[in-house]
C-alpha cells in the first residue's frame, strides 16, 4: 500500500482556467433638477440569479430561487438608504429595525413586480432621492453585519457553520436621473461570492489505463500544518467602492480571510470540512468511456453540511501557500490518515474547482480542473 503514502507520491497538476469576461455595472448620472416629493409608486423588484459574471450561474433558471425564498423558507435580506438634501436617511423600505426580507410569494394584495414581496406594505419612492441598495442570500446565515453604508457593505461569514451559496447584489438609483422610471422594478443582480471545491479519487494510472480496486474511502477532510496560515474559514466580504463620481464598482468582490484553524497535535485533532462514512463509499465506476472508479464525499455518518451539495464545500475565496494537507482514510488501511499536499492556489469567487486524485499502482497524482460556476450540470446544482 505504499501508493498511498504522500511522501511516495508523485504529484501532477495541470490547470485550466476559463477566462471569464466581467460586465461592469452602472449608473447614469445626468442630474435634473427635481423637486423633492413623495410619489404612490411602490419601489418593486426583479431578481436576477442567472446573468451576471459572463452568465456565471449556479442555477439555470430562476424558478429555484423563487423556491427557496417561498416554501423554502428563506429570503433576501436588503440593506437600504438614501440621500436627500444632503442627509441620509436609513431602513427606507419599512423595517425601522434593520434590514427587510424580500421573500416569493403571489399576495394578490401587493402591487408588486412578479411576486418578490417585503413586509406588510411597499415603500414609496420619495422623488429627489438618491438610493442605495445592498441585498444578500440567504439573510439568516449573516448574524453580524460588521458595517454598511453607502460605499460599501461588509459581513462576515463563517463556512464552517454554514453551506449555503452565499450571494450578494448591489443596485444604485437617482430618482433624479432622467432614465428613471418608477413604475420599473430594482433590478438584483445576484452573485455568487463564494468558491466551490470538490475532491474526486479515483483508480487510475497516469498514462490513462485502469486497473481493479475494491478499496472504498471511509472518511475525508483537510489539515492546516502552520499556525495563521493555510485556508481560512472564515472571513470578512466588502462588496463594492464608491468613486468620487458617485457610481459604484459594484461587480467586484473582496474577502479578506479572518480565522485559520490550527493544525491538528499529537492530543488534538483540528479537521477542516471532515465527513466520514464508517461503511466506506466504494470505488464504483462512474463511466464506461474509461471505466474510471470513482467515490464523491457525499455519504456521512455525523456532520451532513460537508456531505451534502454532490460532494462539493462551498469555501472563503483566498490564496494558499501550500501548507494545507488533503487527509483521507482508507477501508483497506483502517485507521490509517493518507495525506497529500495540496499546492498553492488561489481562488475566486464565482468559480468551481475540481481535485481528481488519481491512485495508480505506483504513484498518486493531482489533477486540479477550474471552471466557471455555470458549467455545472443540471445533475450537481448545489442546492439553495
Amino acid at each position: 500500500m505504499n501508493r498511498f503514502f504522500a511522501s511516495k507520491c508523485d504529484i501532477l497538476l495541470h490547470v485550466v482556467i476559463t477566462t471569464l469576461g466581467i460586465s461592469m455595472l452602472s449608473c447614469s448620472k445626468e442630474d435634473v433638477a427635481y423637486s423633492p416629493q413623495v410619489t404612490k409608486n411602490y419601489i418593486t423588484w426583479n431578481v436576477v440569479s442567472t446573468d451576471m459574471h459572463a452568465g456565471r450561474a449556479l442555477i439555470e433558471n430562476d424558478d429555484i430561487l423563487e423556491t427557496a425564498c417561498s416554501t423554502g423558507g428563506k429570503s433576501i435580506g436588503i440593506w437600504s438608504a438614501y440621500e436627500l438634501d444632503g442627509v441620509t436617511s436609513y431602513n427606507v423600505l419599512g423595517n425601522d429595525n434593520g434590514d427587510v426580507s424580500l421573500i416569493f410569494k403571489k399576495d394578490s394584495d401587493w402591487d408588486n413586480y412578479r411576486w418578490w414581496t417585503y413586509g406588510k406594505e411597499a415603500a414609496e419612492w420619495v422623488i429627489g432621492a438618491k438610493y442605495t441598495f445592498n441585498a444578500y442570500y440567504p439573510k439568516y446565515v449573516v448574524n453580524e453585519i460588521s458595517s454598511s453604508d453607502e460605499s460599501t457593505f461588509v459581513l462576515d461569514y463563517n463556512t464552517e457553520l454554514h453551506q449555503e451559496d452565499l450571494m450578494t447584489a448591489y443596485t444604485y438609483v437617482d430618482t433624479q436621473d432622467t432614465t428613471f422610471n418608477q413604475n420599473f422594478p430594482v433590478q438584483l443582480k445576484m452573485l455568487h461570492t463564494l468558491s466551490a471545491l470538490r475532491f474526486q479519487f479515483s483508480f487510475i494510472n497516469g498514462d490513462n489505463t485502469t486497473y481493479v480496486d475494491s478499496d472504498a474511502l471511509t472518511a475525508f477532510w483537510l489539515e492546516n500544518t502552520v499556525p495563521g496560515r493555510g485556508i481560512a474559514t472564515t472571513g470578512v466580504l466588502a462588496f463594492g467602492t464608491v468613486y468620487e463620481n458617485g457610481e459604484m464598482d459594484g461587480e467586484h468582490i473582496h474577502w479578506y480571510a479572518e480565522d485559520y484553524p490550527e493544525p491538528s497535535t499529537s492530543t488534538k485533532e483540528r479537521k477542516v470540512y471532515a465527513w466520514q462514512d464508517n461503511s466506506g463509499v466504494n470505488f464504483n465506476s462512474t463511466t464506461t468511456e474509461r471505466n474510471i472508479a470513482t467515490a464523491y464525499s457525499t455519504n456521512f455518518d455525523g456532520n451532513q453540511k460537508f456531505a451534502v451539495n454532490g460532494g462539493w464545500v462551498l469555501m472563503i475565496p483566498q490564496t494558499t501557500d501550500g501548507t494545507v494537507k488533503i487527509c483521507f482514510k482508507l477501508k483497506t488501511t483502517g485507521d490509517d490518515v493518507h495525506r497529500i499536499t495540496l499546492p498553492a492556489a488561489v481562488y475566486e469567487a464565482g468559480m468551481i474547482y475540481t481535485y481528481d486524485i488519481r491512485f495508480g499502482q505506483t504513484s498518486v497524482n493531482l489533477v486540479l480542473k477550474i471552471a466557471d460556476w455555470n458549467e455545472l450540470k443540471s445533475t450537481q446544482n448545489i442546492p439553495l
